[in-house]
């Protein structure tokens, strides 16, 4: 009699639950260690916690978190954006930064107001004093900035830029993938 394979045994449910592998993905690029201290996402992680907390010191003094500033940043630059594109230019869940838009709105520093593109929908738009507090912290920022790439020359900084936008994106078939 002829043994069965393992997988026969595996309910409908968790067949449809196994992703394959996708090899190329994994095959490309340099060889990696397993030393924690040493792995790029801990020091992405490490650096970004870092820069995080003392730019929140910062932000404090305006009565501010640092999701309300990426939020109030991110229209500054680019006003009149809808919740979806706030939330992927703030790397921020939905369901936070609803909570975070919410609370901007009553502070008075967000508007909603109908998006340029569709008139069917709203967009988010800073008020005169969310750009006021947004355009006072710019600078502030940009110094913390400047103080994190001390010893960086120009073109470094440039290329940390390229690379980390890359490794970002780089990530998008993983996130389909589970």
């Amino acid at each position: 009699m002829q043994k069965k394979s393992s997988t026969l045994g595996q309910s409908p449910a968790r067949k449809a639950t196994v992703k394959p592998v996708v090899k190329p993905l994994l095959s490309a690029g340099p060889v990696l260690n397993q030393d924690l201290q040493n792995s790029i996402p801990y020091l992405i992680a490490r650096a970004g916690v870092r820069m995080g907390q003392s730019f929140t010191r910062e932000l404090r003094k305006f009565d501010m978190t640092l999701t309300e500033w990426r939020v109030c940043s991110s229209l500054c630059h680019t006003p009149h954006q809808r919740l979806s594109e706030v939330a992927l230019n703030t790397s921020t869940e939905p369901s936070t930064l609803s909570r975070v838009v919410d609370g901007l709105l009553q502070r008075g520093l967000l508007i909603r107001d109908r998006s340029e593109g569709d008139a069917r929908a709203l967009a988010l738009c800073l008020t005169p004093e969310g750009i006021n507090i947004t355009q006072r912290l710019i600078p502030i920022a940009q110094l913390y900035e400047r103080v994190s790439l001390n010893g960086f020359s120009s073109a470094q900084a440039d290329q940390l830029r390229d690379m980390l936008k890359l490794l970002y994106d780089n990530m998008a078939p993983l996130d389909h993938a589970s």
